[in-house]
Protein backbone atom coordinates (compact mmCIF):
# COMPACT_ATOMS: atom_id res chain seq x y z
CA UNK A 1 0.00 0.00 0.00
CA UNK A 2 2.97 2.44 0.99
CA UNK A 3 4.46 1.70 -2.97
CA UNK A 4 1.38 2.45 -4.44
CA UNK A 5 1.16 6.12 -2.78
CA UNK A 6 5.37 6.51 -3.94
CA UNK A 7 4.06 5.72 -7.52
CA UNK A 8 1.38 8.07 -6.91
CA UNK A 9 3.16 11.11 -5.76
CA UNK A 10 6.07 10.19 -8.72
CA UNK A 11 3.52 10.44 -11.49
CA UNK A 12 1.87 13.96 -9.85
CA UNK A 13 5.58 15.20 -10.07
CA UNK A 14 6.14 14.10 -13.20
CA UNK A 15 2.75 15.70 -14.45
CA UNK A 16 4.23 19.18 -12.36
CA UNK A 17 7.13 19.07 -14.20
CA UNK A 18 5.96 18.97 -17.68
CA UNK A 19 3.31 21.61 -17.27
CA UNK A 20 6.88 23.66 -16.24
CA UNK A 21 8.39 22.84 -19.25
CA UNK A 22 5.53 23.53 -21.61
CA UNK A 23 5.15 27.05 -19.67
CA UNK A 24 8.81 27.59 -20.27
CA UNK A 25 9.33 27.37 -23.39
CA UNK A 26 5.89 28.95 -24.39
CA UNK A 27 7.50 31.59 -22.80
CA UNK A 28 10.98 31.45 -24.64
CA UNK A 29 8.98 31.19 -28.36
CA UNK A 30 7.28 34.51 -27.16
CA UNK A 31 10.29 36.79 -26.66
CA UNK A 32 12.31 35.10 -29.36
CA UNK A 33 13.43 38.11 -31.71
CA UNK A 34 11.75 37.98 -35.30
CA UNK A 35 14.05 36.59 -38.39
CA UNK A 36 15.08 39.58 -40.36
CA UNK A 37 13.85 39.45 -44.21
CA UNK A 38 16.64 38.67 -46.76
CA UNK A 39 17.64 41.31 -48.65
CA UNK A 40 16.45 39.33 -51.81
CA UNK A 41 12.99 39.46 -51.01
CA UNK A 42 12.02 43.21 -50.13
CA UNK A 43 8.92 43.20 -48.10
CA UNK A 44 6.23 45.46 -50.28
CA UNK A 45 5.96 48.61 -48.85
CA UNK A 46 2.07 49.27 -47.39
CA UNK A 47 2.20 52.87 -49.54
CA UNK A 48 2.61 53.28 -53.21
CA UNK A 49 6.40 53.85 -54.54
CA UNK A 50 6.89 56.43 -56.75
CA UNK A 51 9.61 56.88 -59.18
CA UNK A 52 11.88 59.32 -58.90
CA UNK A 53 12.19 62.39 -60.92
CA UNK A 54 15.24 62.66 -63.68
CA UNK A 55 15.45 65.27 -65.93
CA UNK A 56 15.50 64.70 -69.57
CA UNK A 57 18.92 63.72 -71.23
CA UNK A 58 19.40 66.65 -73.83
CA UNK A 59 20.16 65.56 -77.41
CA UNK A 60 23.63 65.42 -79.21
CA UNK A 61 24.81 67.77 -80.33
CA UNK A 62 28.41 68.26 -82.84
CA UNK A 63 30.70 69.97 -81.25
CA UNK A 64 30.57 72.67 -83.59
CA UNK A 65 27.03 73.71 -83.32
CA UNK A 66 25.92 76.28 -81.06
CA UNK A 67 23.19 75.73 -78.14
CA UNK A 68 19.18 77.12 -78.75
CA UNK A 69 19.35 79.46 -76.54
CA UNK A 70 22.39 80.84 -78.44
CA UNK A 71 21.34 80.57 -81.45
CA UNK A 72 17.96 82.45 -80.84
CA UNK A 73 19.86 85.20 -79.53
CA UNK A 74 21.69 85.60 -82.45
CA UNK A 75 18.64 85.38 -84.70
CA UNK A 76 17.09 88.21 -82.42
CA UNK A 77 20.61 90.18 -82.73
CA UNK A 78 19.78 89.72 -86.95
CA UNK A 79 16.50 90.92 -86.86
CA UNK A 80 17.42 94.32 -84.48
CA UNK A 81 20.58 94.63 -87.01
CA UNK A 82 18.40 94.21 -90.12
CA UNK A 83 15.88 96.82 -88.37
CA UNK A 84 19.07 99.39 -88.46
CA UNK A 85 20.05 98.59 -91.82
CA UNK A 86 18.50 96.48 -94.36
CA UNK A 87 22.04 95.97 -96.01
CA UNK A 88 22.86 93.42 -92.89
CA UNK A 89 22.63 89.95 -94.47
CA UNK A 90 23.81 87.79 -91.77
CA UNK A 91 25.74 87.35 -88.73
CA UNK A 92 29.27 86.59 -88.76
CA UNK A 93 29.70 83.96 -85.43
CA UNK A 94 33.51 82.73 -84.16
CA UNK A 95 31.91 80.27 -82.06
CA UNK A 96 34.52 80.75 -79.74
CA UNK A 97 33.74 84.90 -79.95
CA UNK A 98 37.10 85.66 -81.53
CA UNK A 99 34.88 87.76 -84.21
CA UNK A 100 31.48 88.65 -83.85
CA UNK A 101 29.79 91.06 -86.41
CA UNK A 102 27.28 91.46 -88.73
CA UNK A 103 27.99 91.40 -92.49
CA UNK A 104 26.78 93.79 -94.81
CA UNK A 105 26.15 93.79 -98.63
CA UNK A 106 25.58 96.15 -101.05
CA UNK A 107 26.79 96.46 -105.21
CA UNK A 108 30.50 97.33 -104.00
CA UNK A 109 32.81 96.20 -101.44
CA UNK A 110 34.27 99.45 -101.18
CA UNK A 111 31.12 101.20 -99.43
CA UNK A 112 30.91 99.66 -96.29
CA UNK A 113 34.52 98.87 -96.16
CA UNK A 114 35.28 102.42 -94.99
CA UNK A 115 31.94 103.16 -93.43
CA UNK A 116 29.90 102.83 -90.40
CA UNK A 117 27.27 99.95 -90.98
CA UNK A 118 24.69 101.79 -88.37
CA UNK A 119 25.26 105.36 -89.28
CA UNK A 120 26.41 105.03 -92.86
CA UNK A 121 29.60 108.07 -91.18
CA UNK A 122 32.69 107.45 -93.05
CA UNK A 123 35.01 105.17 -90.46
CA UNK A 124 38.54 104.46 -91.56
CA UNK A 125 37.92 100.41 -90.38
CA UNK A 126 34.63 100.13 -91.68
CA UNK A 127 32.31 97.29 -91.25
CA UNK A 128 32.84 93.59 -92.81
CA UNK A 129 31.53 92.95 -95.86
CA UNK A 130 30.00 90.56 -97.91
CA UNK A 131 31.16 90.17 -102.17
CA UNK A 132 29.11 91.76 -103.82
CA UNK A 133 28.96 88.53 -106.93
CA UNK A 134 27.45 86.54 -102.89
CA UNK A 135 24.16 85.10 -103.50
CA UNK A 136 23.16 83.60 -100.19
CA UNK A 137 19.81 82.17 -101.72
CA UNK A 138 21.68 80.33 -104.18
CA UNK A 139 23.76 77.11 -103.40
CA UNK A 140 27.66 78.89 -104.58
CA UNK A 141 30.33 77.04 -103.86
CA UNK A 142 32.33 80.26 -102.13
CA UNK A 143 31.32 82.53 -99.88
CA UNK A 144 33.66 85.56 -99.64
CA UNK A 145 34.00 87.87 -96.45
CA UNK A 146 36.21 90.62 -96.46
CA UNK A 147 37.24 92.82 -93.29
CA UNK A 148 40.38 95.31 -92.37
CA UNK A 149 42.73 94.54 -90.58
CA UNK A 150 43.46 97.53 -88.07
CA UNK A 151 47.17 98.89 -86.72
CA UNK A 152 47.51 98.19 -83.30
CA UNK A 153 48.50 101.98 -82.17
CA UNK A 154 44.75 102.53 -83.42
CA UNK A 155 43.39 99.46 -81.76
CA UNK A 156 44.96 98.67 -78.97
CA UNK A 157 42.88 95.65 -77.36
CA UNK A 158 43.23 93.91 -81.35
CA UNK A 159 38.98 93.62 -81.47
CA UNK A 160 37.86 95.99 -84.12
CA UNK A 161 36.43 93.87 -87.57
CA UNK A 162 38.92 91.28 -88.59
CA UNK A 163 41.72 92.49 -86.58
CA UNK A 164 41.49 89.62 -84.78
CA UNK A 165 42.28 87.27 -87.14
CA UNK A 166 45.65 87.96 -87.26
CA UNK A 167 46.27 85.92 -83.65
CA UNK A 168 45.26 83.01 -86.22
CA UNK A 169 48.36 82.61 -88.04
CA UNK A 170 49.02 80.59 -84.51
CA UNK A 171 48.24 76.96 -84.55
CA UNK A 172 47.67 77.34 -80.53
CA UNK A 173 45.04 80.03 -81.40
CA UNK A 174 43.29 78.05 -83.87
CA UNK A 175 43.03 75.20 -82.24
CA UNK A 176 40.73 77.14 -79.45
CA UNK A 177 38.53 79.17 -82.74
CA UNK A 178 38.37 76.63 -85.37
CA UNK A 179 34.77 76.71 -85.32
CA UNK A 180 32.35 79.29 -87.33
CA UNK A 181 29.00 79.84 -87.72
CA UNK A 182 26.86 82.01 -90.11
CA UNK A 183 23.48 83.10 -89.24
CA UNK A 184 21.07 83.58 -92.00
CA UNK A 185 17.38 84.21 -91.93
CA UNK A 186 16.27 81.04 -92.08
CA UNK A 187 19.20 78.71 -91.50
CA UNK A 188 22.67 78.54 -89.70
CA UNK A 189 25.53 77.41 -91.49
CA UNK A 190 28.66 75.81 -89.81
CA UNK A 191 31.96 75.71 -90.85
CA UNK A 192 35.08 74.69 -89.73
CA UNK A 193 38.33 76.33 -90.54
CA UNK A 194 40.93 74.01 -92.54
CA UNK A 195 44.07 76.82 -93.21
CA UNK A 196 44.92 80.01 -92.54
CA UNK A 197 47.52 80.85 -95.02
CA UNK A 198 49.17 84.22 -97.01
CA UNK A 199 47.85 84.78 -100.41
CA UNK A 200 50.70 87.07 -102.21
CA UNK A 201 48.85 89.42 -105.14
CA UNK A 202 50.13 90.40 -108.42
CA UNK A 203 49.32 93.81 -109.09
CA UNK A 204 47.91 94.42 -113.25
CA UNK A 205 47.37 97.96 -114.39
CA UNK A 206 47.85 99.40 -111.21
CA UNK A 207 45.41 96.88 -110.02
CA UNK A 208 45.99 93.86 -107.34
CA UNK A 209 44.42 90.80 -107.96
CA UNK A 210 44.65 86.99 -106.61
CA UNK A 211 47.76 84.93 -107.66
CA UNK A 212 46.59 82.61 -110.06
CA UNK A 213 46.38 79.09 -108.64
CA UNK A 214 45.98 80.86 -105.12
CA UNK A 215 42.94 82.74 -106.16
CA UNK A 216 40.45 82.72 -103.16
CA UNK A 217 38.09 84.34 -104.16
CA UNK A 218 36.20 82.63 -107.28
CA UNK A 219 32.74 81.98 -106.43
CA UNK A 220 33.33 78.09 -107.93
CA UNK A 221 35.76 75.79 -108.62
CA UNK A 222 36.08 73.15 -111.23
CA UNK A 223 38.01 70.21 -110.03
CA UNK A 224 41.24 70.75 -111.85
CA UNK A 225 41.49 74.25 -110.41
CA UNK A 226 40.91 72.74 -107.04
CA UNK A 227 43.64 70.74 -107.19
CA UNK A 228 45.99 73.55 -108.15
CA UNK A 229 44.30 75.90 -105.50
CA UNK A 230 45.04 72.87 -102.73
CA UNK A 231 48.60 72.54 -103.84
CA UNK A 232 49.35 76.03 -103.45
CA UNK A 233 47.55 76.19 -99.99
CA UNK A 234 49.88 73.59 -98.63
CA UNK A 235 52.95 75.83 -100.02
CA UNK A 236 51.40 79.29 -98.62
CA UNK A 237 49.25 78.13 -95.38
CA UNK A 238 51.16 79.17 -91.88
CA UNK A 239 50.69 75.61 -90.56
CA UNK A 240 49.52 71.95 -91.59
CA UNK A 241 45.70 71.56 -89.63
CA UNK A 242 45.54 68.18 -91.45
CA UNK A 243 42.19 68.80 -93.25
CA UNK A 244 42.01 69.39 -96.61
CA UNK A 245 39.37 70.37 -98.95
CA UNK A 246 37.38 68.34 -100.96
CA UNK A 247 36.38 69.71 -105.07
CA UNK A 248 32.86 69.69 -103.90
CA UNK A 249 33.65 71.24 -100.63
CA UNK A 250 31.25 74.41 -99.87
CA UNK A 251 33.31 77.09 -98.44
CA UNK A 252 33.62 80.45 -96.52
CA UNK A 253 36.75 82.58 -97.39
CA UNK A 254 37.16 85.40 -94.63
CA UNK A 255 40.10 88.06 -95.73
CA UNK A 256 42.27 90.15 -94.37
CA UNK A 257 45.49 92.88 -94.78
CA UNK A 258 48.41 91.79 -93.34
CA UNK A 259 50.34 94.19 -90.81
CA UNK A 260 53.48 95.95 -93.36
CA UNK A 261 52.89 93.22 -96.00
CA UNK A 262 50.76 95.36 -98.43
CA UNK A 263 51.10 92.87 -101.53
CA UNK A 264 49.66 89.59 -99.48
CA UNK A 265 46.48 89.23 -97.68
CA UNK A 266 45.68 86.92 -94.71
CA UNK A 267 43.04 84.29 -95.63
CA UNK A 268 41.30 82.23 -93.19
CA UNK A 269 39.40 79.02 -95.35
CA UNK A 270 36.76 77.35 -93.82
CA UNK A 271 34.66 74.32 -94.94
CA UNK A 272 30.90 74.04 -94.72
CA UNK A 273 30.16 71.20 -92.36
CA UNK A 274 26.06 71.46 -91.46
CA UNK A 275 23.09 73.30 -92.75
CA UNK A 276 20.64 73.78 -90.16
CA UNK A 277 16.93 75.60 -90.52
CA UNK A 278 15.80 78.41 -87.98
CA UNK A 279 12.56 79.08 -85.86
CA UNK A 280 11.32 75.73 -86.47
CA UNK A 281 11.32 76.00 -90.35
CA UNK A 282 12.04 72.43 -91.73
CA UNK A 283 14.36 71.63 -95.10
CA UNK A 284 13.02 70.84 -97.72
Amino acid sequence: MKHNKQNKWIWIGLAVLAVVVIAAAAVFLLKKPKTETPETDPVPSAEPTTEPETEETPAAVAEYELRVEELSALQQELIEDQAINGDVKAILHFNSGLVHDPVLQTTTEDYYLYRDWKTHADLSYGSIVMDSRNDLSKDEQNTIIYGHYIYEYRNPDRTLVFTPLSTMVDKTVYEKNRYVSLILNDEVRYYEVVSVFEAPLEEIDGVQYSMYGLEYNLLEYDPDYMSLYRENINRYEYFDTGIEIADDDHLLTLQTCIENQHESREIVLCRELERKPLSGKEED
